[in-house]
């Protein structure tokens, strides 16, 4: 009797600790620690259970740095416009290895500035066949006089004028630059913005 009383014991006792230790490990599936970040993974989801963030999930932000050179525009870097070397550009890209001409003819003095491969270009007309003194001109789309002048860009779709803006010209020396900034142009070569300077 006490042998049958003992081994009932012995199976009580067993049976006991095998409950507790899948109890044990069961618990142990069902919690999750969650540990405290400083920065977010390198995922494309850091916390794709949609957790609050006291559960200690982070997040990072990439800051972009601003350039120095110029500005930036929805992704488009604009050249700095400058009055030591020639440079344009047109909506934000800046032209290759412009090349740069002037001449009298008509009445008029034309300053031509082109692209490297020759397309765009740039052609300002000031009023007279002399070298236009230094000062601010007025872009009008008509017949240029006294402190006016004409822009017009060309491109390979076609030509597109602008009928606001200003042109300063500026005289050093023997050096003459016209500069200028966000001047809008409209015709058969689309729309767009152009800014630069021009020595001739």
């Amino acid at each position: 009797m006490k042998k049958t009383i003992f081994t009932f014991c012995s199976i009580a006792i067993v049976c006991c600790a095998i409950f507790f230790a899948c109890a044990k490990d069961d618990n142990s599936i069902t919690h999750v620690t969650y540990v405290t970040q400083t920065s977010g993974g390198t995922g494309g989801n850091p916390n794709p259970n949609g957790l609050p963030s006291s559960s200690g999930y982070g997040t990072t932000t990439a800051t972009t740095a601003a350039s120095t050179t110029g500005s930036t525009t929805s992704g488009t870097t604009t050249s700095p416009t400058n009055t030591t070397t020639t440079n344009f550009s047109i909506d934000g890209t800046a032209a290759g290895n412009p090349t740069v001409g002037s001449q009298a003819s008509s009445g008029s003095y034309y300053v031509t500035c082109f692209d490297g491969s020759g397309t765009p270009s740039i052609q300002i007309t000031f009023p007279g066949t002399t070298v236009p003194a230094g000062g601010n001109y007025t872009i009008v789309s008509g017949t240029p006089s006294g402190n006016q002048c004409n822009f017009l860009l060309t491109n390979s779709t076609g030509s597109s004028s602008a009928s606001a803006g200003t042109v300063t010209v500026t005289i050093l020396g023997t050096s003459n630059t016209a500069a200028f900034t966000s001047i809008a142009c409209s015709g058969s070569g689309g729309s767009h913005v152009v800014s630069g300077a021009i020595k001739y």
